[in-house]
């Protein structure tokens, strides 16, 4: 469990919420390998077998994971093998030579890449993980109020998703985020200074955030809902979604077998969400964690393939907070990275977004 909760979790949140992710540098270096080049590599898919690459994390494989485990996959007529690495970092240069024509991982992923020039999209979302994202304070430290934090040192890693939801806090209170000490800290480190009492509160995801509270801390709000007092209740602090994309050249030639791939995490997601323990279950035995850590992240999720508003706002917000933080050179258009004509296809009611 350690060995996963170190390597996997730490590692790939840093990388993929980070300035300067190695996920960027890699799609920047191989882009010129171009997609071409592997087109006849095994996991083409044009037999039916895939080999889908995902990561060792309950949000971004969850349905993944369900599908193959519940024989969803199987139902489709697919025979797939599902690789699951420690990261995004792990995943990227294969996005980026062409290796890896089906990936799952977050929509900073997807932005990062494409801003890079490489030619994939997105063809569904998979679950929102906003409430991950969140704000811990100490147990010896009290906050009656938003506006308590100001003068307080906040653990955080530079460049950070969960800033936004920092930003988005601070303009929703009146509270001044200048007046706020951020401290740069590695998730893992904010832990062991949070314990010490050198910060007052750090801002992580899971699984720190519920390592946080489980050694006295205080949860003062995340993506998805506030208990800070005074300001306690449902918020919209920030979108952070884990998604599907497929190689632009695989997607051309396969759309059939992308099709079949789409409906077994329909049927994925519907499982998850009418059985979220048992899902924690499967899953938290094939990335090796503890089923009840395994279940704590999945509620905080939100797990949903709709191409709604929201996701499309989300992602455009993260894009211009990545640029921001000088994660990406240019913004790319929204339109060159999502596809939404298979969801709309398979299930029109859920493609909503305008």
């Amino acid at each position: 469990m350690m060995k996963w909760m170190t390597k996997a979790f730490s590692t790939k949140w840093k990388k993929f919420l980070m300035v300067g992710s190695c996920l960027i540098l890699s799609a920047a270096l191989l882009t010129g390998c171009g997609s071409g080049q592997n087109a006849a590599s095994s996991g083409s898919g044009d037999d039916g077998q895939l080999v889908l690459y995902g990561e060792l994390d309950p949000q971004v494989s969850g349905q993944q994971i369900i599908a193959e485990e519940k024989g969803f996959f199987k139902d489709e007529g697919l025979e797939v093998e599902n690789k699951l690495m420690n990261g995004p970092d792990e995943n990227a240069p294969l996005v980026a030579s062409g290796e890896a024509k089906i990936c799952f991982g977050s929509v900073y992923n997807n932005i990062s890449v494409a801003a890079n020039g490489v030619k994939v999209k997105v063809v569904a979302p998979l679950a929102n993980a906003a409430g991950t994202q969140a704000v811990v304070a100490g147990k010896n430290v009290n906050i009656r109020s938003p506006k308590d934090l100001e003068g307080k040192k906040i653990g955080m890693t530079n460049g950070a998703g969960v800033l936004i939801a920092v930003r988005n806090m601070c303009e929703a209170t009146g509270t001044d985020i200048n007046k706020i000490q951020f401290v740069n800290l590695q998730a893992s480190d904010q832990l062991a200074s949070l314990e010490k009492g050198d910060i007052d509160a750090m801002a992580a995801w899971e699984p720190w955030v519920g390592k946080a509270v489980a050694q006295g801390g205080k949860e003062l709000f995340n993506g998805t809902h506030s208990y800070l007092p005074g300001a306690e209740g449902d918020v919209h602090w920030i979108d952070f979604y884990m998604t599907v994309q497929v190689q632009d050249s695989y997607l051309k030639a396969h759309p059939e077998n992308v099709e079949k791939v789409l409906r077994a995490l329909h049927k994925a997601t519907d499982y998850i969400n009418e059985h979220p323990e048992e899902s924690a279950e499967i899953i938290s035995k094939r990335i090796n964690v503890d089923k009840d850590t395994c279940l704590r992240i999945i509620k905080k999720n939100k797990y949903s393939m709709k191409f709604d508003d929201q996701f499309i706002d989300g992602t455009n917000n993260m894009a211009k907070f990545m640029m921001d933080m000088k994660s990406i050179k240019k913004v790319p258009e929204i339109k060159s990275y999502v596809d939404m004509s298979l969801m709309k296809k398979l299930y029109p009611d859920e493609v909503t977004a305008k």
